[in-house]
């Protein structure tokens, strides 16, 4: 996958989001798919089977825990939808290229 941003903090989102899902989960598949577009936007989208979570802003501020917190520290932008199969939802993280904004990497403590 042809993706030149930072690497480490895309590892780091990664186990963020899976761990999230599959803590929360409980029965079902956590499905993981990256994707870069031909602009090197980085698409991390993790699909579990429980509905959407209308309290997404509360967790993305550090409200429900660190994670997606930490996933928008770290240059990520968060959305999700409805999965594809009508069941559960997708979480997608989209990351900048280098050099685009919301890309940096800064010093990250947790709430």
């Amino acid at each position: 996958m042809a993706w030149s941003g930072n690497r480490n903090s895309a590892v780091r989102i990664i186990t963020e989001v899976v761990r999230n899902a599959v803590d929360h989960v409980g029965k079902g598949i956590v499905e993981l798919t990256l994707s870069a577009d031909e602009d090197e936007v980085l698409f991390i989208d993790v699909t579990d089977p429980r509905p959407g979570d209308e309290n997404l802003e509360g967790a993305l501020a550090g409200g429900h825990g660190t994670g997606l917190w930490l996933v928008r520290q770290l240059g990520g932008e968060v959305s999700w939808f409805p999965a594809e199969s009508g069941h559960g939802k997708t979480i997608r993280v989209r990351m900048q290229p280098p050099g685009e904004t919301g890309s940096a990497t800064p010093a990250v403590e947790a709430p």
